[in-house]
């Protein structure tokens, strides 16, 4: 398997190892060097609970970059203390469709402000 780091984005694989083959990755026009919760998530693919393989093993082409993606693997990465989210248009959208459609709230007009 050969993947791009949105192998980190929360795929279940049964496979053993991953091997970077580079620390880098091209975002935004240029190449920037992976973040340490960017290797632990994609390393993190490696070795899973219930699979063939429970524990994996990560490493990487280049010997130059073992140091970096061991740190990173070692890393304790700080909690997110809090999040937001916010519903889009269609989240509304149907809300407002299923409230009215449920009669809690009537089908009114909107006003025309100019």
């Amino acid at each position: 398997l050969v993947a791009s780091d949105a192998i980190g984005m929360g795929l279940n694989l049964n496979i053993r190892r991953v091997i970077f083959h580079t620390i880098y990755k091209f975002s935004d026009g240029d190449h920037v060097r992976l973040s340490a919760s960017d290797v632990k998530q994609i390393g993190g693919r490696a070795g899973r609970r219930n699979s063939p393989y429970p524990n994996g093993v990560v490493t990487c082409r280049n010997p130059l970059d073992l140091a970096f993606i061991s740190d990173s693997i070692n890393q304790e990465i700080e909690p997110i203390s809090k999040a937001g989210l916010s519903p889009t248009a269609d989240h509304l959208e149907t809300f407002s469709f299923t409230l009215e459609s449920s009669g809690l709230v009537g089908a009114e007009e909107p006003n025309n402000l100019h």
